[in-house]
């Protein structure tokens, strides 16, 4: 447990650095005009196959989740919004007092801290804003309803779809990032060379599993308390088989992989922290990246410790 605390503080201090921080945001922007495209493109297509996949909801149901999802809707208009404001506001007075080089941290810091905010107010009014909206709702035709919840059902998968992409894009970079992180804390550690097209092919394979797993389960997701339950595991599940590939290989050998794969379940830990950066919005970009590091320095001590014993 040790050294997953010492890796989360240890992936912080790197996603400080420009380089990683410029690799996040060019990441970030293009995943996100990928799936936005995608979205405009497809949009028709994708609605009608949402409108398809609802029909079989009772009206309670689906006006009832549809409230749930525009409820979280609010909660991430109301961060983004927040941090908009903000940022604008301190960019006049505060951020002038500083030096450029501590701008990032500056807005990075903003972020979490409104973030926190909203997350401690919906946790308390959380239910609040979910039965004014159900209530909302009961007012609305069924037709607007059944577009609405349609409509953020497609959103929620393009959202999936920058999800992925960010993991891809975590783990096609890793080998440049985790030379970095190697050469300051484990410099006497070696490297496989062929490690890097080894991984990017696991990375595919695993990326299509998850595409394909969420397609079967999507259904779930009208069943409350199960729907986030099992959209957390398939995230923990895509990060964990990803991020310990791409470690391992650079490390290990292919028999050594498999054994710390089937044995160790801090990884599974490691996976679920990763995820949970998933449900906050702009700071989820960092996630996958802030995962890799650790699930590196997890796996690299793991292995100083097994050669010194």
């Amino acid at each position: 447990m040790k050294r997953i605390f010492e890796g989360f503080f240890v992936a912080l201090d790197e996603i400080w650095r420009w380089k990683t921080i410029l690799t996040i945001l060019i990441a970030a922007g293009v995943s996100t005009a990928l799936w936005a495209l995608i979205g405009l493109l497809f949009w028709p297509h994708l609605i009608a196959f949402t409108d398809k996949m609802i029909d079989w909801l009772p009206y309670a149901m689906l006006r009832s989740n549809g409230a749930w999802m525009l409820s979280t809707f609010i909660w991430l208009q109301a961060i983004m919004l927040t941090v908009a404001v903000l940022s604008l506001m301190l960019s006049v007075s505060f951020y002038r007092e500083l030096p450029k080089e501590k701008h990032t941290k500056a807005a990075v810091l903003t972020l979490v801290l409104v973030t926190a905010f909203w997350t401690i107010v919906w946790f308390f009014k959380g239910e609040t804003v979910y039965a004014w909206v159900l209530h909302w709702f009961n007012t609305l035709p069924f037709d607007t309803v059944e577009n609405a919840v349609s409509a953020m059902l497609v959103l929620y998968m393009l959202y999936n779809g920058v999800i992925i992409t960010m993991v891809f894009f975590a783990s096609l970079y890793s080998p440049v990032l985790l030379r970095r992180v190697r050469e300051r804390h484990f410099p006497f550690e070696s490297i496989h060379p062929e490690a890097q097209m080894r991984s990017v092919g696991y990375t595919i394979r695993d990326t299509f599993y998850f595409i394909v797993g969420s397609a079967v389960l999507l259904p779930v997701l009208f069943i409350p308390v199960l729907n986030v339950f099992v959209q957390i595991l398939l995230w923990i599940w895509l990060v964990k088989d990803t991020f310990t590939y791409d470690v391992a290989a650079l490390f290990y050998s292919p028999n050594e992989i498999k054994k710390i794969k089937k044995r160790n379940g801090f990884l599974w830990l490691i996976a679920g922290i990763t995820a949970l950066f998933n449900f906050f919005p702009l700071i989820n970009f960092a996630g996958p990246f802030i995962g890799e590091i650790m699930m590196f320095y997890y796996l690299v001590s793991l292995k100083g410790q097994s050669r010194s014993v």
